[in-house]
């Protein structure tokens, strides 16, 4: 990892094109920071890297509280984004802590092993009960899953708002930080 200013440097650059690339505010990725530090994560599954903005919070989250363990497996569908993340990831020096998987996640999720840790939910709105789906038996009893623009782009997203609050596997609670998030926890068996 490169030293912290240098991170501090790389973050405040991809801030500057946050909405070209729909990247979190700064707040929601420090929240999300957090939550993987509470927990003691080891792995992170992201759905939807983007440029790799969450994606360097997550692996530095890792880094600081994994005693140099920890994975963040990301995915994202589009080609020219994944090849900018893979460069940011690169500059950040957390290359080796990150694993970028190029497709449609729907596909992708149920190919991975678990247990996740935590899982963050930021790609496609109306494809974001399928994630959930997919996800979910990969996630460890006590693990989190956070859905993004919970608040912004609900309409888009009814039958995972549904699901989050519904499900017997999970207890949720809506926090009002960025554009809204869902935050979830799985319960133990």
């Amino acid at each position: 990892m490169v030293e912290s200013q240098a991170f501090e440097s790389l973050l405040s650059e991809l801030e500057r094109t946050a909405d070209k690339f729909w990247n979190v505010g700064r707040d929601n990725a420090q929240f999300l920071s957090l939550l993987i530090k509470s927990i003691g994560a080891r792995r992170v599954l992201e759905v939807g890297t983007s440029n790799g903005y969450s994606t360097l919070w997550f692996a530095r989250a890792l880094a600081e509280t994994g005693g140099g363990e920890g994975e963040v497996v990301a995915m994202e569908y589009d080609a020219g984004r994944a090849a900018l993340a893979r460069e940011n990831y690169r500059r950040a020096g957390l290359e080796d802590r990150i694993m970028l998987l190029e497709g449609d996640a729907r596909a992708l999720i149920p190919a991975q092993s678990g247990p996740f840790d935590f899982v963050f939910l930021d790609a496609d709105k109306p494809q974001y009960v399928d994630y959930l789906r997919a996800a979910l038996p990969l996630v460890r009893p006590g693990g989190l899953i956070v859905g993004d623009d919970t608040i912004s782009l609900r309409a888009q997203m009814k039958e995972y708002v549904d699901l989050a609050f519904s499900s017997p596997e999970l207890e949720s609670v809506e926090v009002p930080i960025d554009d809204g998030v869902i935050l979830s926890r799985k319960k133990s068996a």
